[in-house]
């Protein structure tokens, strides 16, 4: 099993591309090495905050091995979102780059007042330790640590605010969250034929499961992915040619330009897309789709939450894809939950009690896969722990034979409407290139933030597309880089209400979110 980087490693000094598991555990090896001689020690958070590559995942890994507890944080946030979660942990080491380590937060403090010892993958900060000056040490013997032990901290999106640092223990993370994907399940899962690449914030839980099951599977090849960026990918595919590609939203945002492009070649050998993180639009997955000249293609979308691991799964093929939206009234279908793992249900958000199938309430999910908690914010966990069962702060419907459909986040629902499903048909109805959140008012109607290619948006192109909808809101227009995201590519809502809806109130309370 080969692993292809799209660049090289910030940990790597030989600067390589191309590696085989050997190498890789060699990288583990050495990193631990130099984390020791950096003073770390079992039992220490290491804090991981870095530009975005597959070496984050290993940097996770060389801490586990000298008993360290890795803390993942997204190289996305701004130092005023990293601060906190800083003091929170309060970190043997940080571990980040130069770039990072310069940034100000809005008081002028530096992120390195904020830890023992900072460690530079690149050097040029004073009285930071460069990663030069320590690699080369020799690895101390792996520390083992017990199934219920504290392993590893990421965070949560922070779509609402400062992000939740989730408690991560081996029993779940590699003993439940993994589990089940390491079974081979053709055609839904990777065979050993299979060149399969990856997309993914390395900094999060869904990166550690996926290389469980990478390395149970054994696919024959691997792309490792930290740009998304056309000119990055294009040749890379067109190259090596996937059969299997998982990415967030955004990454399939930012590289449907291929497919409009006549490059679409470079998805030709695709058999199966994944989604993960967020609905994907409609659009989006048809253009995929008809890119791909598998007889038979596949979307496969995943339902879960960082706490949970996978709650369910759909398919999605490219004859139903091409109907459009429009087409297919009704909230966006997740799938079934998964027998023998999961089980969901669907209640009042005022009694908790079931509702009827068909009828819309609060989606509660149960999986031995739930972690343990939210780290030293044990009231934030009770908020949505409710005994056994997850409040997931989703607003869904379960259909008579057991599918479940989402309608929104509780905080964002507005009683007789879905604005996951209205977002789903107006970007199928506008041009492409073209994003959009609905952000609900009590008492009026949904105001329509849309981002476009170049933060302009034709009176007549806005009038064809809301047409025959629900009454909506004058939209509000900007660039497409102007729509404020998460590490992971979610719309910040909150963040949208404050800039355009100041003063308005949310439909929901927003407590489970």
């Amino acid at each position: 099993m080969d692993f292809h980087l799209s660049r090289p490693m910030d940990i790597d000094p030989e600067g390589r591309t191309l590696l085989d598991v050997a190498a890789m555990a060699d990288v583990v090896r050495a990193t631990a090495g130099a984390l020791h001689e950096a003073g770390v020690r079992p039992g220490d958070r290491v804090v991981v905050y870095k530009e975005n590559h597959f070496d984050c995942l290993l940097l996770a890994a060389a801490g586990v091995r000298v008993g360290a507890v890795p803390v993942m944080l997204s190289g996305l946030m701004d130092p005023d979102t990293v601060r906190p979660l800083l003091q929170r942990t309060e970190p043997r080491l940080l571990v980040s780059g130069r770039r990072l380590l310069e940034q100000r937060g809005s008081d002028g403090a530096a992120l390195s007042e904020f830890s023992d010892r900072v460690l530079s993958l690149d050097g040029g900060i004073p009285e930071a330790i460069s990663l030069t000056d320590v690699l080369g040490a020799s690895a101390p013997p792996p520390v083992h640590r017990a199934d219920d032990e504290l392993m590893m901290l990421t965070h949560t999106s922070g779509t609402t605010g400062i992000p939740k640092l989730i408690m991560y223990t081996p029993e779940k993370l590699q003993g439940q969250m993994a589990r089940l994907e390491c079974r081979h399940l053709p055609p839904i899962t990777f065979g050993r034929k299979d060149t399969v690449a990856m997309f993914l914030p390395y900094v999060h839980a869904r990166s550690f499961t996926w290389i469980y099951s990478v390395l149970t599977l054994s696919p024959a090849t691997v792309l490792l992915m930290s740009e998304n960026d056309p000119e990055t990918v294009g040749p890379m595919f067109l190259k090596h040619r996937p059969t299997s590609i998982e990415a967030l939203p955004i990454d399939f945002l930012r590289m449907a330009e291929l497919t409009r492009q006549g490059q679409g070649d470079a998805f030709a050998s695709v058999r199966m897309f994944i989604g993960n993180f967020d609905a994907m639009h409609w659009s989006v997955i048809r253009a995929f789709l008809n890119a791909s000249r598998h007889r038979f293609p596949v979307w496969r979308e995943g339902y879960g939450q960082s706490e949970t691991g996978g709650m369910g799964m759909t398919a999605i093929t490219r004859r139903k894809a091409n109907k459009r939206r429009d087409e297919m009234p009704g909230p966006r279908k997740v799938g079934r939950p998964m027998p023998g793992f999961v089980k969901l249900k669907v209640v009042d958000p005022q009694t908790f009690a079931p509702v009827p199938r068909g009828k819309p309430g609060i989606v509660l999910a149960r999986t031995k896969a739930r972690c343990v908690g939210y780290y030293k914010e044990p009231e934030r966990w009770q908020e949505k722990a409710v005994g056994d069962w997850w409040n997931t702060g989703d607003i869904g419907v379960m259909t008579r034979t057991g599918a479940l459909k989402l309608l929104d986040r509780e905080v964002n629902y507005a009683t007789g409407m879905s604005c996951l499903e209205l977002e789903d048909t107006l970007v199928d109805r506008l041009p492409d290139g073209h994003d959009i959140a609905l952000l609900p008012v009590p008492g009026s109607p949904p105001v329509p933030v849309v981002a476009s290619p170049d933060g302009q948006l034709a009176k007549d192109v806005w009038e064809t597309a809301v047409r025959g909808l629900p009454e909506l809101a004058e939209p509000v227009v900007i660039g497409f880089k102007e729509m404020p995201r998460t590490g992971t590519g979610k719309i910040l809502r909150e963040q949208l209400r404050r800039q355009h809806l100041t003063g308005a109130g949310h439909p929901g309370h927003g407590r489970w979110t």
